[in-house]
């Protein structure tokens, strides 16, 4: 199950439509390579005041009921690690738990919590929050953040050359370069997985320009996506992504810097909400937790049996894009590109597929193999149990 906000999911919608005559957008796309690692720069898109309004309503209605958690902890014994279920967002209230060292934090559908420690050699702990950490190994490489998805521990690497993102065996310790960036001049100490996109999420505050990328686990594909919080230090060395939310973390709390928020659906702005360390600031690492009983498969409302379109990444599109969708059982389904007279644009799946949640690639072209003009377009997907849409906005 979802956060409640997933419920004013149509509501949002509803504001881009209104806004969708309004929208204007700037820059160019630059693709340039950079070693092993694929650099894509989106350039900024500006958006009405009524979208900003409506990704502040989305932020701010998380619920405390279904056991999801924002953890968060510092290097250094000191602080103690915290945790919230985002209740009352912005003005959040934090759990305390243990006083331990943490470089690195990600959780696995399950809600088992993963942190490490330890700069240069760095240990792999289990850290159940009603309790103190478990070692489970010493990793192969120096760790600073971590994500979890695909099976896989995922985990930046600052001190290991090449200097990267590392596959992690927690039992073993083993490590294997996925992605080397020590071309591009990123360094991403923070660090999450997103299950919905199935891609990596890291913001940096090295390389250029600085701010929050995406990462293809399978083609090493950096997309930035955001440019850096907007505080007197941009600093934040902690990420965790959430219900396709990115939640910033460890930023420099003692000059009076937040945590931020920044939906990845409908690409920001970033959001600020209370610091639990409002006297520190240090390398750290942050983790959304799961509710484990909802978390591992698609769940569905009673009464609401209905495909549904959970987001389109990167948005706006300006090359290809992943659209990630859900239909609650095996059935014949359509997802189709319609303009806004609701004629097909492309046809992007027809056929029978299996009950939960699938991502379909998208190369930005029609059927005629050409890449669509900028414009406001729809995605529209039905099946036996009903239809629904979302809009998607093209900019070239």
């Amino acid at each position: 199950m979802r956060l409640p906000a997933r419920a004013i999911v149509a509501a949002r919608d509803s504001a881009l439509v209104i806004a969708a005559h309004s929208v204007a957008a700037t820059g160019s796309s630059v693709v340039a390579t950079a070693g092993s690692a694929v650099i894509a720069t989106v350039a900024s898109v500006t958006r009405p005041v009524v979208l900003a309004a409506a990704v502040v309503t989305l932020l701010s209605l998380p619920a405390s009921a279904f056991g999801q958690r924002l953890f968060v902890g510092l290097e250094g014994s000191a602080p103690p690690t915290k945790s919230s279920d985002l209740s009352g967002f912005p003005s959040v209230t934090w759990a305390t738990h243990a006083s331990v060292d943490v470089s690195g934090a990600a959780a696995t559908p399950d809600g088992t919590l993963y942190i490490c420690s330890g700069a240069f050699t760095t240990e792999l702990f289990e850290f159940p929050l009603s309790g103190t950490p478990v070692h489970l190994s010493t990793l192969g490489v120096d760790i600073h953040g971590m994500g979890y998805g695909n099976g896989t521990l995922y985990g930046y690497s600052n001190f290991t050359s090449p200097r990267g993102i590392y596959t992690l065996v927690p039992e073993t310790g083993a490590a294997q370069l996925l992605v080397d960036l020590d071309a591009s001049g990123f360094r991403f100490f923070a660090l999450d997985f997103n299950p919905i996109d199935g891609l990596l999420y890291g913001y940096t505050e090295y390389g250029s320009p600085t701010g929050l990328y995406s990462i293809d686990p399978e083609t090493g594909v950096t997309t930035f996506l955001a440019a850096p919080i907007p505080a007197s230090n941009s600093s934040a060395r902690a990420l965790a992504v959430g219900d396709g939310v990115v939640y910033l973390a460890a930023t420099r709390g003692d000059d009076g810097v937040p945590l931020y928020a920044w939906d990845i659906s409908t690409a920001g702005p970033w959001v600020e909400f209370n610091n639990p360390y409002p006297e520190y600031h240090s390398t750290g690492g942050a983790a959304w937790i799961p509710d484990p009983t909802t978390s591992v498969e698609p769940s569905w409302e009673s009464g609401a049996l209905m495909p549904r379109i959970d987001g389109v990444f990167p948005s706006p599109v300006r090359g290809s894009a992943r659209v990630s969708w859900s239909t609650p059982t095996g059935a014949s389904v359509a997802l189709d590109l319609v303009d806004v007279n609701g004629r097909r644009v492309v046809s992007l799946v027809d056929g029978g597929v299996q009950a939960g949640a699938h991502i379909t690639n998208w190369d930005g072209r029609g059927e005629d193999g050409r890449l669509l003009p900028s414009g406001m377009y729809f995605l529209r997907l039905a099946g036996t149990e009903g239809e629904t849409t979302r809009p998607v906005l093209v900019v070239r």
